[in-house]
């Protein structure tokens, strides 16, 4: 897959790189979202075990960081700006490590059962690992093609 300028079927062109800016924008938002629900109580996220609440009470910090590195690199990329892939490069090294971090927190506490709370962190996790993956393997492409 190369990260340039691709065509529709009809002939309307897209441009990778605004996808990119709002997938991260999207992303950044999501990351925020989750927050906002975990403190609001309006979902039961692993609150209740004291052992999970722990360990994602180390968190916030480090989310409230990597959101804001996914929002400046959709607006960097969107402003057309070369330094986007800077930040796409921070933004999913910090997806890929802080996923990581959670899959080897969850795996080895044998917290993968198949009730809602874990599958929602398993769908956080792939998210974390997929998009940290599929983020450098764009930045890498971007980078490399003039």
């Amino acid at each position: 897959m190369t990260i340039g300028t691709q065509y529709l079927t009809h002939g309307e062109r897209v441009e990778p790189r605004s996808v990119l800016g709002w997938a991260t924008l999207v992303a950044g938002a999501l990351v925020a979202l989750f927050w906002a629900v975990y403190f609001s109580d309006a979902a039961a996220l692993g609150q209740q075990d004291p052992l999970k609440a722990g360990f994602e009470a180390a968190f916030p910090l480090a989310d409230l960081v990597f959101a804001g590195m996914l929002i400046a690199t959709g607006v960097l990329f969107l402003m057309r700006r070369e330094s986007a892939v800077f930040f796409l490069i921070a933004a999913a090294s910090m997806s890929l490590y802080l996923g990581l971090l959670d899959v080897t927190f969850y795996a080895r506490h044998g917290l993968y059962a198949l009730t809602p709370d874990s599958l929602t962190e398993m769908a956080i996790n792939a998210l974390c690992v997929g998009g940290g993956v599929f983020g450098l393997r764009a930045a890498w492409q971007i980078w490399r093609v003039p």
